[in-house]
């Protein structure tokens, strides 16, 4: 039979403030398709509709297109590289609670679970000065 993986402290881990920050990720996510993503989209939408009545050639129609949809995919880029650098932050915080219980014969869960509730309870901090920013159409 083959041997199971060893255990680590977050196996069975449920800290309240991971699941904090996550539920306020996926809200602040949520409003943010809502307010600006979702009226951003039917703004191109629109705009594309407009390029189909155009009367001169195929690739000026493209080009049309192309433009219409050029806005959002850039400030949806630009949030998403936000929020996965913000997912990193917090996974290089975790990564630091791991280290500090490596090489220990028996590893501490209770201060392991404290420190990864600290990370959370600090980017639950970050995450409320970043949402004006995200959430700011351009």
């Amino acid at each position: 039979t083959p041997v199971p993986p060893p255990r680590t402290p977050r196996d069975n881990m449920n800290v309240p403030a991971v699941n904090a920050l996550q539920q306020k990720l996926s809200a602040v996510m949520e409003e943010l398709d809502h307010k600006v993503f979702r009226p951003q989209q039917k703004t191109a939408f629109l705009c594309q509709a407009k390029c189909t009545d155009m009367k001169g050639p195929q690739e000026e129609m493209h080009s049309c297109l192309q433009k219409c949809g050029e806005p959002i995919a850039q400030h949806e880029a630009a949030v998403m590289g936000e929020m996965q650098q913000f997912q990193q932050r917090i996974q290089r915080c975790v990564v630091q609670c791991q280290d500090r219980q490596a090489g220990k014969e028996s590893p501490d869960t209770g201060k392991y679970e404290k420190c990864v509730s600290e990370c959370a309870v600090f980017y639950q901090k970050e995450l409320a000065t970043m949402k004006p920013r995200l959430l700011k159409k351009p």
